[in-house]
């Protein structure tokens, strides 16, 4: 009987973050925290899944998804959709072993990192190979269609081609990888959780979602301009429609009867609903501009002007925070995390910091001096909001 495994690592969310479902370019980078699934033949013609935090299930062959836990769907999924893809079925029963050091709901990507894992223990099983991104993109369907998660592709793609110590840059139309680019000499970014739970499926990120769409389609139809996607539009452009183009808000009933629905097929207008559509286009576009603008500043950077070019990378950072909250993905515990950066400041080794992921808690990405790493770690301790044990993330 055969037994492989597959790893992958969760991923930091520099710059970014919900702006990917929006085609706008983000800023990832891989942990050094992984996930690692087991496969493990075995007679008995069933899928077994075991994990020390969600213990053991077993699975029928044949069984729907839905009639299993949510945790389970992960490689559930990701067994079904590479069937599928393959033409392939197991020769016996599959006994799945998860064990995995990536903080769950801290908005690192948990999830990808388990479905990354899991589709590269079954390239070995099966003896196939995923070409170019389609193992990202295999996992992002069962996030979507069998877990019922509406994430946009970054993560995936950031766990299955990250390389660590450097960003990697994602345009997200709605899989072109750029050319990793280092984080200078010294400067590190790393993962600070808040202990405030995050989850996709969550009503705050599909609401952002759902908005970010309305207020696509309310442009096309007031312009004539067909858009693949919203970040094709630069910030001024934004700025300059007018309210009866863009309004700041629009309840759902008043935008289906206006529009008819979004070409998203992951959003649900709720027509009882008030969306900020104007908020919700307006970030992922100026979002996608400042990633460029990070990019530019380290590709550019000079020993000379390095000071200059953290400082404006640190700004950024704030300015992304602040977009989060103006899509109401922001929280109290992550915004005091942030104002306690930026009163330390440059000066003290803190360049910026930002809510990512998803928003609404998770973890909190921070730009800084290595030598200010034992500081950060002691200022953690200050504002920790749980009682859980809350590591910094690199």
């Amino acid at each position: 009987m055969k037994t492989v495994f597959g790893e992958a690592p969760g991923r930091l969310d520099f710059m970014g973050g919900v702006a990917d479902y929006s085609g706008s370019l983000v800023l990832e980078m891989p942990l050094s925290r992984t996930t690692r699934v087991t496969l493990k033949e075995q007679a008995a013609r069933e899928w077994v899944f075991t994990s020390p935090t969600e213990g053991r299930c077993v699975v029928a062959v044949g069984t729907p998804p839905a009639e299993v836990p949510k945790w389970v769907r992960y490689p559930y999924g990701c067994l079904l959709l590479a069937g599928r893809a393959w033409r392939w079925r197991p020769r016996a029963g599959l006994v799945f072993s998860i064990r995995s050091r990536v903080p769950v709901s801290m908005g690192v990507s948990s999830s990808a990192a388990l479905e990354v894992a899991t589709l590269r223990a079954l390239e070995k099983l099966a003896g196939r190979r995923f070409t170019g991104t389609a193992l990202a993109r295999l996992a992002q369907r069962a996030e979507n269609e069998i877990v019922g998660a509406p994430c946009g592709l970054m993560d995936q793609l950031a766990s299955a081609h990250g390389v660590r110590g450097a960003l990697l840059p994602i345009l997200c139309r709605p899989d072109v990888l750029g050319d990793p680019v280092r984080l200078p000499p010294g400067v590190v970014a790393v993962g600070w959780p808040s202990g405030v739970k995050h989850a996709v499926t969550a009503s705050p990120y599909a609401t952002a979602r759902a908005g970010a769409f309305m207020g696509k389609k309310l442009i096309e139809r007031a312009t004539g301009r067909r858009l693949a996607h919203a970040a094709e539009l630069t910030p001024g452009e934004v700025r300059s429609f007018s309210n009866a183009v863009l309004p700041e808000a629009i309840s759902g009933r008043a935008f289906l009867a206006r529009c008819g629905g979004v070409d998203d097929p992951l959003s649900r207008i709720d027509p009882a609903k008030v969306y900020g559509v104007r908020a919700a286009v307006s970030f992922p576009v100026e979002e996608s501009f400042r990633s460029q603008a990070v990019v530019a500043l380290l590709r550019g950077a000079t020993a000379k002007h390095r000071e200059e070019m953290l400082r404006a990378m640190g700004e950024l950072l704030f300015q992304s925070h602040a977009g989060y909250s103006s899509i109401g993905l922001g929280c109290p515990e992550t915004d005091e995390m942030v104002a306690a950066v930026r009163a330390l400041g440059p000066a003290r080794g803190f360049y910026g910091a930002r809510v990512s992921g998803g928003g609404s808690g998770g973890t909190v990405v921070v730009l800084l001096k290595k030598t200010a790493m034992a500081e950060l770690a002691q200022l953690a301790a200050q504002l920790r909001f749980s009682r859980e044990k809350l590591p910094l993330l690199q």
